[in-house]
């Protein structure tokens, strides 16, 4: 492709996988969790119990996991598949863990292990990108009464999990949700949401 012509015409292009999703991107997240340790600082507060997020491709689940534990933000992570199933993610972010803490003295980072994880397929919903009506209206509770909005396709079905898994009481203590973006895939599914806003 695109890589393939830049090196024939003797230019060195990046590749950036899907997601951002190497060891080298993981090192991203393990930054943001060492942005969120200064905040619990300067807040005087504890570490949280554990942190949810969405997970497409892997590297934020690795990055975090790494990051967590480097900077005492949390003491597990909760990883909430959109896709696939937990035995292929599980893999997947075992593969990038491992790719991170290659690149890691390269880029100054002194990683520990890191905290344990687990990879949760429950509420991935039919499809990659395919809402379902729970998580529809999760998210519009979410934002009726918090302001918070979140896109369907990534950070909709982590927070529909953790509502979820929160209700029944799976999930106790302090909890650190990772919003990962998404907002335009809302446009999309526009037609969608209406209905949604219309019946409530």
């Amino acid at each position: 492709g695109a890589a393939l012509r830049y090196q024939s015409a003797g230019e060195r292009p990046y590749v950036v996988p899907e997601g951002g999703s190497n060891g080298l991107g993981a090192l991203g997240y393990v930054d943001a969790m060492a942005e969120v340790r200064a905040q619990l600082d300067a807040l005087g507060a504890p570490p949280f119990d554990v942190v949810v997020h969405a997970c497409g491709s892997g590297g934020t689940a690795a990055g975090i996991a790494l990051g967590a534990s480097t900077h005492r933000v949390a003491k597990a992570l909760h990883v909430m598949a959109v896709c696939d199933d937990a035995p292929t993610f599980t893999r997947r972010i075992e593969d990038l863990i491992a790719a991170a803490k290659e690149y890691a003295p390269t880029w100054g980072h002194r990683l520990e292990g890191p905290v344990p994880w687990r990879v949760d397929d429950r509420f991935k919903g039919p499809a990659y990108a395919e809402t379902f009506d729970a998580q529809r209206q999760t998210m519009l509770e979410a934002a009726q009464r918090a302001g918070l909005v979140l896109d369907p396709v990534y950070s909709g079905k982590a927070f529909h999990g953790l509502a979820s898994l929160a209700k029944s009481g799976e999930l106790t203590g302090r909890v650190l949700f990772i919003h990962t973006g998404g907002l335009p895939g809302l446009l999309a599914q526009a037609p969608t949401f209406s209905k949604v806003l219309q019946d409530s």
